[in-house]
């Protein structure tokens, strides 16, 4: 469970800064430029923290920050040196060990998407800053017909 609660932690944050950007993206492509200080705002701030927070996560060599690569280091030293372990120890630090790794490549997958999106988010933003229309539809407006659209009430 405990080392869960970083990964839940991390992937949270970055959803949140997902939608942000997402939500910046429709704002551009509706042509609504001047209210976009409203998501990115708190987007950039959540990818400076949640950035500055995995990185800290991953490599930190503080023992009271349980850095992923470095308790993973530290159970295998660990291991490596024997003593007086029993067989059951060494399977929960190998489990440690497997765990910390597993963790910190889901955190650096999370990171790669994250900024995937922004990339592409900034990428569209490009696209449609000089168009004069609104590009935040996939089709052309159809109107509904005067009488209604038919439809069968036979499945």
């Amino acid at each position: 469970m405990k080392s869960l609660w970083p990964l839940f932690g991390i992937s949270n944050q970055m959803l949140a800064a997902v939608a942000l950007v997402l939500g910046t993206v429709v704002l551009v492509k509706m042509q609504r430029t001047k209210y976009i200080w409203v998501t990115v705002v708190p987007a950039l701030w959540l990818l400076l923290c949640t950035t500055w927070a995995l990185g800290l996560k991953l490599f930190s060599t503080n023992p009271q920050m349980e850095g992923f690569f470095f308790m993973a280091q530290q159970y295998k030293e660990k291991i490596a040196a024997g003593g007086e372990l029993s067989p059951q120890q060494i399977a929960n630090m190998n489990h440690i060990v497997v765990n910390n790794y597993t963790n910190a490549g889901l955190s650096i997958l999370f990171l790669v998407v994250v900024y995937s999106i922004i990339f592409y988010g900034i990428k569209t933003w490009i696209n449609v800053r000089n168009n004069k229309v609104r590009t935040d539809k996939e089709t052309p407006y159809v109107p509904v017909p005067e009488g209604g659209v038919k439809t069968s009430s036979h499945h």
